[in-house]
């Protein structure tokens, strides 16, 4: 339901006719206002609390997939530099020869 009221004084009415009467009276000028949605009790209290808790928890659980995502790859390339260092032709063997050849120096 829409109402007038004036901006300038307390008058409010419930029909266009009543408000333009105003106006012309005072001078004053008016708008149109819907009814405001009721302000909840505990309950707009409580589902405020849960999107806000539902943000805090998807935006945790996000940063823990980009972790664990993160340290899963780190480990995948230190698990590769590890099987390429034990191998026979990996680097472990070239730092060997080369620490044999700077002994005979």
């Amino acid at each position: 339901m829409i109402y007038y009221a004036c901006t300038e004084c307390p008058f409010q009415a419930e029909g266009l006719e009543d408000l333009q009467r105003h106006s012309q009276e005072t001078g004053h000028v008016g708008i149109g206002k819907s009814e405001a949605a009721p302000t909840g009790g505990k309950l707009s209290k409580l589902a405020k609390r849960l999107v806000v808790a539902q943000g805090v928890t998807a935006t945790a659980l996000g940063a823990s997939i980009w972790a664990g995502t993160y340290l899963y790859a780190k480990w995948q390339v230190a698990e590769a530099e590890i099987a390429y260092l034990k191998s026979p032709s990996g680097a472990g063997r070239n730092l060997k020869n080369q620490d044999k050849g700077r002994d005979k120096e």
